[in-house]
């Protein structure tokens, strides 16, 4: 796979990592708000991964889960993603069919699919932030740059 998107799904992986290890300390403190976009995070990631697959999708968009249940859904997303992100460069080309959650049909290209992945953990960490400060708390830095700094 293009060494691009091996490096965002390296950043994303970490990113996460990072994130529920820090609602995991502040467990007591991190507003509903916040487990709920991790929730929305780790579904994304698992919805994405089945459809890659060519399977059912076992959890909804916006199913509420505990910070366990987040975790252990990131690692399973990890694994799958990891084997993904190493695949044969022929890959990141084919197209991949299938429905979104209100059962309408599209076509992506595999790459097209994986860099959305990342995106959108990108922008949703990045609300967690703000819900995090705006509760008195200090966000966690995931920025890209401090990613490549580690």
């Amino acid at each position: 796979m293009s060494n691009s998107l091996v490096q965002l799904w390296l950043y994303n992986d970490w990113a996460n990592n990072l994130l529920i290890e820090k609602m995991k300390q502040d467990a007591e403190r991190i507003p509903a708000g916040c487990l709920r976009l991790l929730s929305h995070i780790m579904n994304a990631q698992l919805i994405w991964l089945y459809r890659l697959n060519g399977e059912k999708p076992p959890v909804g968009v916006w199913d509420e889960h505990s910070l366990l249940t987040c975790e252990q859904y990131h690692q399973l997303a990890s694994s799958g993603f990891t084997e993904k992100v190493y695949a044969d460069e022929c890959k990141i080309m084919e197209i991949v069919n299938y429905a979104n959650t209100k059962n309408e049909q599209f076509q992506n290209s595999f790459g097209d699919i994986l860099l959305h992945v990342f995106n959108h953990g990108t922008y949703h960490r990045a609300q967690i932030a703000v819900e995090m400060r705006r509760n008195g708390l200090d966000p966690i830095n995931t920025d890209y740059i401090s990613f490549v700094r580690t």
